[in-house]
């Protein structure tokens, strides 16, 4: 009888610092009982353009043709409660960070600090403070955010895309949201501001039914531009439908302008999206956009179109592969494409008054649960 009661033990013993370690909680378990959020993915796309060029003209995280990326790698650690301090770190690596990087004058450095801020809230007022994402736009820096592949014309050429200083906002109610900020130079690409001009940031968010949202927001600075003060000022209008449990319908439209201190530029634009979640796994995005600017893309004045077909096949819950085609026209030879003979030994760089693309992309998503409190 001994020896089975000290084969037990023996086998006891040597089960313990297993049954120790299932026991223990898993770091997923630690960040969800604290509160914490950790989230990421890693992407990355193959361009191919049709023009014969190296280089897509107007677009922002797509603009190398006929290459692979590694578009972004990202992880967001965050901890934000409704009552109380919390914060969000937001980090990118890829060839997008440098596009981010050198849209804010941060340098073309493959790695960027999206976003990074403290937070305290209470009751209905949220205020954040330090490096954060635009208001502004549809469309967002996140690729998993964003129904189609490439961004929109608005995006960027319009829009900002992050901003450092404060943001508060205040919930009137479930039907109202208003947000008012200060930042530096929100339109001139700088991430220091240097002069003791700042922009202003005032926004509304209406949601009046379930299936309704309208966002307007504006941004309002002056900038010192080669020594002279120059108005720099953008509105932002994004409304959303939910027309059937299937099918989005959205319109971005926006206007910016520079003037003054011999500056004198504006963008003014429109996209539309038919957004339809065909099955559980397919959807499909249409959009379509129209742009005029002035002393953007060169000199004088330009006219932009583009359309754009994506469809999204998610083969797992953290698995997503897209596909692409997309065309951009214009009444002007502005699209490079490649070079001819000019007839005395030398060449000369071709232009075309339309370009097209086919893109694909695959998305791997990974994070902890969201936290319930």
């Amino acid at each position: 009888m001994n020896k089975y009661v000290g084969l037990l033990a023996t086998v006891g013993l040597a089960t313990a610092p297993a049954m120790a370690l299932a026991a223990a909680p898993s770091l997923s378990d630690v960040f969800v009982s604290s509160g914490i959020t950790a989230a990421g993915y890693i992407d990355g796309s193959y361009v191919d353009g049709f023009n014969d060029g190296k280089t897509i003209a107007g677009h922002t995280f797509d603009t190398n043709s006929n290459t692979f990326e590694l578009n972004q790698a990202a992880l967001t650690l965050s901890y934000l409660p409704t009552d109380g301090f919390g914060g969000m770190v937001n980090v990118i690596a890829g060839s997008d960070a440098s596009v981010i990087n050198g849209s804010y004058g941060s340098g073309t450095s493959d790695f960027a600090l999206t976003q990074a801020y403290v937070q305290w809230a209470h009751g209905n007022f949220t205020v954040i403070g330090g490096r954060f994402v635009t208001l502004s736009g549809f469309e967002v820096i996140d690729d998993t955010k964003n129904v189609n592949i490439s961004r929109s014309l608005l995006f960027q050429n319009a829009e900002p895309l992050v901003h450092t200083g404060v943001r508060a906002s205040y919930k009137f109610s479930d039907v109202i949201t208003a947000y008012l900020g200060l930042s530096n130079s929100a339109l001139s690409g700088t991430a220091v501001d240097d002069d003791k001009h700042k922009t202003v940031e005032t926004g509304v968010v209406i949601t009046p039914s379930s299936t309704v949202t309208i966002a307007a927001t504006n941004y309002y600075g002056v900038d010192d531009r080669a020594g002279s003060n120059a108005n720099t000022d953008l509105l932002d209008v994004v409304a959303s439908l939910q027309a059937t449990k299937t099918l989005q319908l959205a319109l971005n439209g926006d206007y910016s302008r520079v003037s003054g201190g011999g500056a004198d530029a504006y963008v003014a634009g429109v996209a539309a999206y038919a957004n339809l979640q065909v099955t559980d796994s397919l959807k499909g995005s249409l959009r379509g956009e129209y742009l005029t600017s002035k002393n953007t893309f060169g000199e004088g004045k330009v006219h932009l179109e583009e359309l754009t077909l994506t469809a999204d096949y998610a083969a797992t819950s953290s698995f997503d592969v897209l596909g692409e085609v997309r065309y951009d026209f214009s009444g002007d030879r502005i699209y490079p494409d490649g070079v001819t003979d000019d007839g005395d030994g030398g060449t000369f760089d071709k232009f075309s008054h339309s370009q097209g693309e086919v893109l694909l992309k695959a998305i791997w998503k990974f994070g902890t649960p969201v936290p319930t409190t």
